[in-house]
């Protein structure tokens, strides 16, 4: 199994029932004219995580780290002011999902594209372990979004807690570079584990 890409280690690792219903949701996700996955943690991201941010009056920008055919309605969630959303992705192909003036970088590279502490809260969903994999970069992309959001600025880091994914926890390495655990977010917790096969976690951490 070490040679297989690790996305499908991990189905494999699942139960079997769950292997089939994760399949099941994922077929369904790539039906003509969907815009919308319906999983347990997205939805949570949906309707709970971004409406929460949208709706802080406070709010003057919020980077959206990582873009696909799911995640192009997401400015209309801060409307009327949906400048507030501002997107990021390394992938060219993915620019037409984002935000107007989206960047194509990865993630570690958003201060070069972003002044320090000139973000309110950096959202980073499905990044770390596809793409951002070991400590050495996800550090350096921590780090990133430490610089550039302001005190007391917020990341909401979402990952799945399965070793082929994740094969370490997080928390850590986003203490050494200066975050500390968040319960005032939307979410209401620092960490919460999503009802999904995969175990999707969104962490909050505060600069």
């Amino acid at each position: 199994m070490a040679g297989l890409p690790k996305p499908l280690r991990a189905w494999l690792g699942l139960p079997v029932r769950q292997q089939v219903a994760y399949a099941g949701r994922k077929l369904l996700d790539i039906l003509p004219g969907r815009s919308a996955i319906r999983s347990a943690d997205r939805r949570l991201l949906e309707e709970t995580v971004l409406p929460g941010y949208a709706a802080d009056p406070n709010l003057r920008s919020l980077l959206f780290v990582g873009c696909d055919w799911y995640t192009g309605d997401y400015p209309e969630l801060f409307a009327p002011a949906r400048e507030r959303f501002r997107s990021i992705d390394i992938d060219p192909a993915k620019a037409r999902f984002g935000a107007p003036g989206h960047v194509v970088a990865p993630m570690q590279e958003i201060g070069r594209h972003f002044a320090p502490e000139s973000v309110d809260v950096v959202v980073a969903n499905g990044i770390y372990g596809f793409g951002i994999d070991d400590r050495a970069a996800l550090g350096v992309a921590l780090a990133a979004a430490h610089a550039v959001l302001r005190p007391g600025g917020t990341l909401v880091l979402g990952w799945n807690d399965v070793p082929a994914l994740a094969p370490f926890d997080p928390a850590a390495l986003a203490g050494e570079v200066g975050f500390g655990r968040s319960t005032g977010n939307p979410l209401g917790a620092w960490r919460t584990l999503t009802d999904t096969p995969l175990r999707h976690t969104f962490d909050v951490y505060a600069r």
